[in-house]
């Protein structure tokens, strides 16, 4: 069957019409001519399979991956990265247009267009190495990948050649590069094979279920004047450059008055960054985990100022309407924040919130929640994950003028 892709949905797949109900087609661009298979129909739209292409896009390029048709990872590297930047721009613009009724020209911040990532997981079965085929638990077997720091692929050549051939009964790898210092943890490994393991990677910290076996416990990234412990169960974004850019951009935006909020605070990244501008920093998290990586980091920085909060933010944060907060910081996940915590949030009524996120549609739900109070004075984009869909927005939201 043959259709006319209209455009990209926030996915970066193409979207048709075929007598009036849509079809996403993934790997298709618009204005291309392309026959398709429909596969499924979800009742309200159609899900298309992309055969050939019969009129193709000038903004269509060959992927640099040779595993790009068969692993999920990646969702637009058959599309000019500059025109990648463009559609991660207006697919914000347009969901603020309709969820919010606001029209934003947001700037996008992009360092490294690849080998970016400082941390991959990789699944193993027999002499199989590499990530999950797109909707299955078929392993792609690779060689390298393209998003990986080349320090991590360095690593991976190894390993390909270590897990040949034996019964060596790991079934997942996870590699850590920060600060030219690699980690490495197995979920399981034969005994037999622990001695080979450690001779292959001599000055890596190699973890095998949970335990450390050699090397150092924490690798310790360092962003501005302060240090973070990194633990192999650590959240840490992934994109170091990135990340280290967006927060700077972060802190630049403070006043410095009084106490702040740390909302979502993870292992205590930002709350530490923002010490030096404020007499409290108060950092709400619910994983504990994450609570004792955040209390670890204040040790070693030895910072005083700073406190954190186990628990939901949702279930705490009336515990902190009787502080005097200036500034609110919020990282939620995904899903963004709830109800119940941005009406706290305009009841605590900082000066000032800067809002993280990495997904534009719940960003611009609860945006609608705050303007009750606040108004965007800044919005900029970060690329922390290129080649895929995906956005990281930062908001500067300041009070109206009563």
């Amino acid at each position: 069957m043959e259709v006319k892709v209209l455009r990209l949905n926030n996915e970066g797949e193409g979207i048709a019409s075929i007598d009036g109900k849509l079809v996403f087609i993934k790997g298709a661009l618009p204005n291309e001519e392309v026959d398709i298979t429909i596969t499924e129909d979800k009742g309200n739209y159609f899900i298309g399979n992309l055969n050939s292409i019969i009129t193709k896009s000038p903004l269509r390029i060959i992927p640099k991956c040779k595993y790009y048709d068969k692993c999920g990872g990646c969702e637009l590297m058959h599309l000019s990265y500059p025109n990648t930047l463009e559609f991660k721009k207006e697919k914000v613009k347009g969901i603020f247009k309709k969820i919010c009724n606001i029209d934003i020209n947001p700037s996008i911040n992009s360092y490294n267009e690849l080998n970016y990532r400082n941390k991959v997981t990789l699944k193993v079965n027999n002499n199989n190495l590499g990530y999950y085929e797109e909707k299955s638990h078929n392993i792609v077997d690779i060689d390298s990948c393209l998003l990986l720091d080349n320090s991590i692929n360095e690593v991976i050549t190894k390993l390909r050649s270590f897990i040949q051939d034996k019964n060596h009964n790991i079934s997942e790898i996870m590699i850590r590069s920060i600060s030219n210092e690699i980690m490495i943890s197995f979920d399981n490994l034969n005994e037999l094979y622990k001695e080979e393991l450690l001779n292959i990677f001599p000055s890596c910290s190699i973890y095998i279920n949970g335990e450390l076996i050699t090397g150092n416990k924490s690798l310790i990234e360092t962003i501005e004047e302060y240090k973070f412990m990194v633990s192999p169960n650590s959240f840490f974004q992934v994109n170091t450059k990135c990340f280290k850019e967006l927060y700077k951009y972060a802190i630049n935006n403070l006043n410095g008055n009084g106490n702040a909020l740390d909302l979502y605070s993870g292992t205590g990244t930002i709350s530490i960054l923002m010490s030096k501008s404020f007499d409290k920093v108060y950092g709400v998290e619910v994983s504990h985990s994450s609570i004792m990586d955040a209390n670890k980091n204040i040790e070693l920085n030895n910072i005083s100022n700073v406190e954190f909060i186990e628990g939901k933010v949702e279930d705490k944060i009336d515990e902190l309407k009787k502080l005097d907060i200036d500034t609110i910081i919020m990282d939620p996940p995904r899903s963004g924040s709830d109800n119940k915590s941005l009406n706290s949030i305009l009841e605590i009524n900082p000066n000032k919130i800067i809002y993280i996120s990495c997904n534009p549609v719940t960003l611009a739900r609860d945006i609608n929640v705050l303007n009750e109070k606040y108004n965007i004075k800044s919005i900029e984009l970060f690329d922390m994950f290129p080649q895929t869909s995906h956005i990281e927005s930062l908001l500067v939201l300041e009070k109206k003028d009563v």
